[in-house]
């Protein structure tokens, strides 16, 4: 019996050990496909219908700014959510995932995201940042995450007031399931290798949305080099200002 209990207490904990491993391991580069609402400017998804407050309060930003030709990623303001998991031209994104939390990298404008799974809400306590606070749980083999605390934003792309709240449903699919085109008719589809990752974004705005829920669903393609390079774009326009100011100014 002495020898029984040891091997029965590891038994239970490898059992243990084997329970906390997730349903489905998302770690790797990433990169997008394409998405389901084709048609917008940079292969951003079409934006949703606003209501009469949206209209408003875009309308004014507009009319007071050039948002037309001074466009907020060129000039390197960070893409935010929902717009940092769509990229602007595929950027890469990276996933790390830990048990209790998952830290997605994006290599456009070096932004993160921090997704909880420890049991946690989302605070209400909690200043808005440009990708929101994010919580996740496991419902089978699917990851769902629920952000909000999101920063208000009324420039293109995809505007929204401080009241947005966003669900994804991350899952692994096989890509026979689907039907790829890529982001653009004029090319050929991309090599995909390996499962795909799909994420379904739902999206709710009380006061800037028509719809009680704008979905917008993802497809990503794993990076087989899981190379991510640095968004230096700062440095770009710091040494333009740098330029210009030595060139009107006398030696």
């Amino acid at each position: 019996m002495r020898g029984a209990l040891p091997a029965l207490l590891g038994a239970l904990a490898l059992n243990a050990a084997v329970a906390a491993e997730p349903p489905a391991d998302f770690s790797g580069v990433w990169s997008m496909v394409q998405h389901s609402r084709p048609g917008a400017p940079f292969f951003i998804p079409v934006e949703p219908e606003l209501s009469t407050e949206g209209k408003a309060v875009t309308a004014a930003f507009a009319a007071k700014y050039d948002v037309e030709h001074l466009e907020a990623n060129a000039h390197c303001v960070e893409p935010g959510m929902p717009t940092v998991m769509w990229g602007i031209g595929g950027a890469a994104m990276e996933i790390v995932q830990q048990p209790e939390r998952i830290t997605l990298l994006s290599e456009l404008a070096n932004q993160s995201r921090r997704i909880y799974l420890d049991g946690r809400a989302i605070p209400e306590d909690f200043p808005d940042q440009r990708v929101g606070y994010s919580v996740g749980h496991w419902e089978g083999d699917t990851l769902v995450v629920e952000t909000g605390d999101i920063t208000e934003w009324h420039a293109p792309r995809w505007p929204h007031s401080n009241r947005m709240r966003i669900i994804e449903r991350w899952s692994l699919e096989d890509p026979a399931d689907f039907k790829i085109v890529g982001l653009r008719a004029d090319r050929p589809p991309p090599k995909i290798e390996g499962r795909i990752l799909v994420n379904e974004m739902t999206m709710s705005d009380p006061e800037f949305y028509v719809n009680d829920a704008e979905v917008v669903t993802v497809i990503y393609r794993r990076q087989q080099d899981g190379v991510m390079f640095e968004d230096n774009c700062s440095e770009g326009i710091w040494m333009e200002l740098l330029e210009q100011t030595a060139a009107e100014s006398p030696q």
